[in-house]
């Protein structure tokens, strides 16, 4: 892990699996590690049963270990673990996994959290949708000194996050595009990392197929063989694409978001926001950053 005491600014990325961050934002991840930023990874659950052919002691041995290399390869400064069961977070009481959040929130005090987008259409995992609806209102409540006093108790202090990176499966009214042909190595060696994972996700095209009636021989392949062709040509045309729909040209790779930051105040705060003294200068976003009109 990084030492990153000098870091201005804090990113916190909230995966509900091991493999999340890097397969949605891994690339931007590394980037803004590779600017200075210190980047908290925080994993909702413990993959426990994300395997084939394993034990559960066994499949969180390995989640871990890969999900440490894997961040390795991102940059990452610090692992958080919350230790919910995976596959299982629609059981968990919504309070609980918020108030999580919300302490995290005040312990690292990050300026830009990435999550699933809580409003993204067609998100078939339960796991990735409660832990987006958790977040969403943890940015409310961790303002809040009435909410978990429990925290205040230990020293935190009430804190609010600047920017909301959010990603999806099928990325609705994207705004932030960022590109990540640099570090496009880094998003697949940190993808490829996560090989129990990975496994189990091809399993599961497999006994689809099986049902189906068919096979895809590089599917065979990626679970007896080798991943890498499939996953580094998968990411690679994915980013392309990413790319060429939002106006990079030339063969870059994009990851792409949709960054919130005052909403429909944004505006409004752009004409009267002034400078704190001593404070650092806040990154330039080309989403949100905009000279307003004069009328």
């Amino acid at each position: 892990m990084n030492n990153d005491k000098a870091a201005k600014f804090t990113a916190m990325v909230i995966s509900p699996h091991a493999d999340d961050a890097a397969a949605f934002c891994g690339g931007t991840l590394a980037k803004f590690a590779e600017s200075g930023w210190k980047v908290v990874l925080v994993r909702v659950t413990d993959d426990c049963r994300d395997s084939v052919g394993l034990s559960v002691k066994e499949t969180v041995k390995r989640a871990r270990k890969e999900l440490q290399a894997a961040a390795r390869h991102l940059g990452v400064s610090e692992l958080v673990e919350l230790g919910f069961p995976t596959d299982s977070l629609a059981d968990v009481p919504l309070g609980k996994l918020r108030e999580r959040i919300v302490y995290h929130f005040r312990k690292f005090r990050p300026y830009a959290v990435f999550s699933f987008d809580p409003y993204a259409p067609f998100e078939n995992n339960l796991d990735h949708l409660r832990t987006a609806q958790a977040v969403e209102e943890a940015y409310w409540v961790s303002c809040f000194d009435l909410h978990y006093p429990q925290h205040l108790k230990k020293g935190l202090k009430p804190f609010s996050v600047c920017e909301r990176w959010y990603f999806a499966r099928e990325m609705k009214e994207p705004n932030q595009i960022e590109d990540i042909t640099e570090q496009i190595g880094k998003k697949t060696a940190a993808l490829l990392s996560h090989e129990t994972a990975m496994k189990n996700l091809l399993n599961q095209f497999k006994l689809q197929l099986d049902t189906w009636g068919r096979s895809v021989p590089l599917i065979e392949f990626s679970l007896n063989t080798d991943m890498k062709p499939l996953l580094e040509g998968y990411l690679a045309e994915q980013a392309k694409s990413l790319a060429k729909q939002h106006g990079l040209a030339g063969g870059r790779m994009a990851e792409v978001f949709r960054l919130v930051r005052f909403g429909d105040l944004e505006g409004l705060f752009q004409i009267l926001a002034q400078p704190i003294p001593g404070a650092p200068e806040p990154p330039k976003r080309a989403a949100l950053d905009v000279t307003p009109k004069k009328e």
